[in-house]
């Protein structure tokens, strides 16, 4: 519980360009994901392509490493402005 304090802290001294990048990178996180989701529900109907599944589950990975990524150097990027000053 200490540690989701202190995440929440930081996010909340971000500054506005860092923020700026945070929600576009989660932005394009989403709209991959939901490519991807559209992907594996497109496969769903149509069982003939595993091709189509793999893509799919790939692309959800990705967007999903992608998220994590921007939130975890958006945090550190933060950290090292702060230290700098």
């Amino acid at each position: 519980m200490k540690l989701l304090h202190k995440l929440m802290n930081e996010m909340k001294t971000l500054d506005k360009k860092t923020t700026f990048l945070l929600k576009r990178g989660l932005l394009f996180s989403l709209l991959l994901s939901l490519f991807s989701t559209f992907l594996l529900a497109f496969y769903e109907s149509l069982f003939a392509l595993p091709m189509l599944f793999e893509i799919g589950i790939s692309l959800l990975q990705t967007s999903l490493m992608f998220a994590v990524m921007f939130f975890i150097c958006a945090i550190s990027f933060n950290i090292i402005k702060k230290e700098e000053k």
